[in-house]
């Protein structure tokens, strides 16, 4: 009989589908530390976190990132036509937000996924909370959805998770090496620098060997990372949002993650992005009167108007 693969090799194998093209560095890597993963019991918040020795999470905390993944992309039925108005006029955005005679119900609907989300992560065990009817529950199988945009949204939450791991995986590798930066704020930037590079370089060879669009590529990992963002900013207890001993400021992570993607004009990342971003002003009852042109300057102009 052959043996169940270890929760280990779970990750392991995640991870390198996640960026085949450095399959072969990350199972180096992994041997080299020699780390465990260790899946916890499920519990009130989420679970995830790295010493020397390990990488710990607890399945609500997958689920977690599937359900709010899943809801998250609704926010682009939500806002896009109010962001299409306001690049194409020029008028706020917050304005254009007024003019959208439809939102309020679709806006309404978005949030009672969001706040299903929420009540998961309050909740103890995922069995507690009554799962959304139109998001398919948690699997490892994508053929089994039957969807294209439920599969669409299985890749970029399965980016998102490896996102989130990978972070993990760099406080592994600091604290085995001892060069940690001086402060925990810094650390935790360095370890999204890490896993957005290790995500996101290389992509141009690997997009030219298996006959790949470059930027579809580089799109696809920049929308699961900017997921990760959305998904890391919900985990994050309000009371840190702007920094502490232990955590930078929320806008300056959501930055290092969505920030600087040299990505066409014309790319889906951009509406993704910025329809994700307002989502998460609206939810903060963040003022919106931004005037931008294109999807690319929205996104920018929100990042700003987040620190």
């Amino acid at each position: 009989m052959e043996a169940e693969p270890s929760d280990r090799t779970i990750v392991l194998h995640l991870l390198r589908g996640a960026v085949p093209e450095r399959a072969n560095e990350i199972s180096g890597l992994w041997s080299q530390y020699g780390h465990g993963v260790e899946i916890g019991p499920s519990t009130k918040g989420v679970t995830m976190n790295a010493d020397d020795k390990r990488i710990r999470f607890d399945t609500k905390t997958i689920d977690f990132f599937w359900l709010l993944g899943f809801s998250a992309w609704r926010a682009i039925e939500v806002y896009s036509p109010a962001l299409l108005m306001a690049t194409w006029t020029g008028i706020p955005l917050d304005q254009a937000l007024k003019i959208d005679a439809e939102r309020g119900q679709y806006e309404f609907d978005y949030k009672q996924r969001i706040s299903a989300a929420q009540s998961l992560f309050a909740a103890e065990q995922t069995a507690q909370i009554s799962w959304p009817a139109d998001i398919p529950e948690p699997t490892a199988d994508r053929d089994s959805l039957g969807d294209i945009q439920h599969e669409t949204m299985f890749d970029l939450v399965s980016f998102a998770l490896a996102f989130a791991l990978l972070h993990e995986f760099r406080h592994v590798m600091y604290c085995a090496d001892k060069n940690a930066p001086s402060t925990l704020p810094e650390e935790e930037i360095g370890c999204d620098n890490w896993a957005r590079e290790f995500m996101t370089s290389g992509l141009a060879a690997y997009a030219k060997e298996h006959g790949h669009c470059y930027a579809q590529v580089q799109q696809k990992r920049a929308m699961g990372i900017a997921l990760a963002a959305v998904i890391i900013h919900a985990m994050t207890p309000t009371h840190t949002h702007w920094g502490n001993r232990q955590y930078p400021p929320i806008a300056e992570r959501l930055t290092a993650m969505i920030g600087g993607y040299n990505l066409p004009p014309g790319s889906s990342f951009w509406p993704f992005t910025a329809c994700l971003l307002i989502a998460l002003m609206r939810q903060e009852n963040r003022p919106l009167d931004i005037v931008a042109y294109s999807s690319h300057s929205m996104v920018e102009a929100l990042l700003d108007r987040l620190r």
